[in-house]
C-alpha cells in the first residue's frame, strides 16, 4: 500500500489481522471491495490495487445517492477531485431557438 498522506491510510471496513498457517505467521492483507450496482462494474484497480480513498464508492462505505450525471473531464489538478463540463441547450422563447450553454462542476 502506498502511504503518501500525513496520517496512516487504512480501509475502515477491512481488518488487517494476521493469519496463522502452521507454525509460521503470515500477514495477509484484506481488501474491502463491493459492487455498487446501477450497471457499474467494479474496476480492476479497486479489487487488486493498494490505494485507500474514503470517498471511493467501490472501496469504502460511501453510498451512491441522487442523480448520475455525465460530463466531459476538464481538469484533474486537485487531489481526489475532478472538474467536469456539462453541455446543454437552453431554449429562447422570443427567437424560437436553442442556445448552447455549459456548466462546470467539481466532483
Amino acid at each position: 500500500m502506498d502511504q503518501n498522506e500525513k496520517a496512516f491510510q487504512k480501509q475502515a471496513a477491512a481488518t488487517a489481522s494476521a493469519k496463522v498457517i502452521g507454525k509460521q505467521r503470515k500477514q495477509k492483507l484484506v481488501r474491502y471491495v463491493k459492487n455498487i450496482g446501477l450497471g457499474f462494474a467494479t474496476p480492476k484497480e479497486a479489487k487488486e490495487g493498494g490505494y485507500v480513498d474514503k470517498k471511493c464508492p467501490f472501496t469504502s462505505n460511501v453510498n451512491i445517492r441522487g442523480a448520475i450525471l455525465k460530463g466531459m473531464v476538464v481538469s484533474t489538478k486537485m487531489k481526489r477531485t475532478i472538474i467536469i463540463r456539462r453541455n446543454y441547450l437552453h431554449y429562447i422563447k422570443k427567437f424560437n431557438r436553442f442556445e448552447k450553454r455549459h456548466s462546470n462542476m467539481a466532483v
